[in-house]
């Protein structure tokens, strides 16, 4: 075996008999070194301490078996090795160098990037550290390469800029309280408007394992789009917008539009009469006498003031409240009506009404009458309801007279009491001309042409009057029949001031004096206030 010039050297100047060569690294000086460089190595890395870990054990046994063969029979050279390791991932590779043996050759560095190559790690090499890290010497593990990680793309995105309101009509009340504080529940719309921004998904990038394998990216992904009932993707795909004005309102988790005519702010001059089929909502007032008629809801934004609106298929809403004039404010609905304050008003309402105070105003209803909520008050007013009145008081310390029938068809009392006046005019006018044809008639063969020709035309009118008065005595037995059937109707208050006439059926009462926790019905054929 071979002795380097310096050994032979030292031998000779000592007076000693020639060295033997080095013996083979021992492997516990191998451990020590490995141990060393993979402390560090996990610390610098701390996400591939487990490979690191794995690497290290693996090269302890390369370097058990590279010192038996080192030391086994005539101590042949053993060249310098490079050692390789991947994550079980395959986004690392690290490599170690372990020195030559018994004087064998050393690895140069085209041949360590040629054996790294021969193993498969062939992207994301790291030129400059390997080339450093190289001339380090032995038993350093390093990193030689590193892969890159797919890049997640970007799902769609929808941003939604108008509210989910899940009401696209008013809403009918089944209740006593409307609460005046919120706004109706409605978003109207107009055509074009962006209810929602859509970004499209955005792809992303694959990534790479150092031994060149592709890692495809995961797809992104595109957004929902609530996209219902009259709304269109437009600007591109970018955004969801209204095809037509009308109510945004949301179902089954998508915006949908109930198509129908808005009017923006206050509408105070219109000649004729505004007939709009479908619902109609008016953001601001109503006043100066306008017209107004739709065959579905009516919303008035804001206060109604002398003018006309009919609702021919729905409920009226007036947001603010009704500040009228007598003969001049009118509202019909075949529904309900709802308003805070009603004052100088005349109503139809097919259902109910719903208020917060009621004053100088006339009220008929086929259902409820409910001034529960505010003030709760009802003052100098006329009010006929099919059903019930229930309100928190009637009148004020200041007096007043109010008028209330309850538990029939609201045309019933008013039917009954004009009946009866138109009947007993016919009576007096017939009394009159009987009283004047038996005079004529008296007369005899002495009656003149004229007077002949007068009591002909007696006769004839007292016939006409006959056959109306029986007409009327017909009608008046049918509301009297309807006016006899037992009513469950009742008038709830919390407090009466006076003067209040009730009317339930045929049974009338007028309270004149202060009255509270009334309960006015009738039971066993009397009118009963508690």
């Amino acid at each position: 075996m071979e002795v380097s010039i310096f050994d032979r050297f030292v031998s000779k100047e000592m007076g000693e008999k020639e060295r033997k060569p080095f013996h083979p690294t021992p492997y516990r000086r191998m451990f020590s070194e490995l141990d060393m460089t993979g402390s560090e190595l996990k610390e610098q890395y701390p996400e591939d301490s487990k490979t690191v870990e794995a690497f290290i054990w693996a090269l302890k046994e390369a370097c058990r078996a590279r010192y038996k063969q080192a030391t086994n029979g005539e101590l042949q050279p053993m060249k310098a090795e490079a050692r390789f390791y991947l994550s079980e991932d395959r986004m690392s590779a690290y490599a170690c160098l372990l020195p030559p043996e018994n004087g064998g050759e050393n690895l140069t560095l085209e041949e360590f990037l040629g054996d790294m190559r021969y193993e498969g790690i062939q992207y994301g090499i790291l030129q400059e550290d390997v080339e450093q890290e190289f001339g380090l010497g032995y038993f350093r593990i390093f990193l030689v390469a590193r892969g890159k990680r797919p890049l997640a793309g970007e799902d769609g995105k929808v941003t939604e800029l108008l509210q989910r309101r899940r009401n696209m009509c008013l809403e009918i009340q089944n209740g006593s309280q409307v609460d005046f504080q919120q706004d109706a529940q409605l978003q109207p719309i107009r055509k074009g408007t962006v209810i929602c921004l859509i970004r499209a998904p955005k792809a992303g990038v694959d990534g790479m394992d150092v031994t060149g394998q592709t890692l495809p990216c995961p797809p992104a992904d595109g957004a929902f789009v609530p996209q219902g009932k009259n709304t269109a993707i437009g600007r591109g795909g970018q955004a969801l917008t209204a095809e037509v004005d009308g109510i945004l309102y949301i179902e089954e988790d998508r915006f949908c539009i109930h198509e129908q005519k808005i009017i923006d702010g206050d509408l105070e001059q219109f000649q004729g009469t505004l007939r709009v089929s479908g619902n109609l909502y008016i953001g601001g007032n109503v006043d100066g006498g306008v017209e107004i008629e739709a065959s579905g809801e009516i919303v008035i934004n804001g206060k109604m003031g002398e003018a006309r609106v009919t609702s021919t298929g729905g409920t009226i809403r007036v947001q603010k409240g009704i500040y009228g004039t007598k003969g001049k404010t009118v509202l019909a609905a075949v529904s309900q009506v709802q308003s805070p304050i009603v004052e100088c008003a005349e109503i139809d309402a097919g259902t109910s009404v719903i208020a917060e105070t009621i004053s100088n105003s006339v009220i008929r209803c086929g259902g409820t009458v409910y001034v529960m909520n505010g003030r709760g008050m009802i003052v100098d007013s006329l009010i006929q309801a099919g059903d019930s009145i229930l309100c928190v008081r009637v009148g004020n310390l200041a007096g007043g007279r109010s008028r209330f029938s309850v538990g029939y068809p609201p045309h019933i009392p008013e039917s009954w009491e004009q009946i009866k006046t138109e009947l007993a005019k016919v009576q007096s006018t017939l009394e009159v001309l009987w009283e004047s044809v038996t005079r004529l008639r008296k007369k005899g063969t002495r009656a003149s042409d004229s007077e002949k020709e007068l009591l002909e035309r007696l006769v004839e009118q007292r016939d006409l009057y006959v056959e109306k008065r029986e007409a009327l005595t017909a009608e008046l037995k049918a509301v009297n029949k309807a006016l006899e059937k037992k009513s469950k109707g009742r008038i709830r208050c919390e407090k009466v001031y006076p003067y209040l006439n009730v009317q339930i059926g045929r049974f009338t009462e007028e309270i004149t004096e202060v009255e509270e926790c009334c309960n006015i019905h009738v039971e066993e054929n009397r009118m009963v206030l508690k």
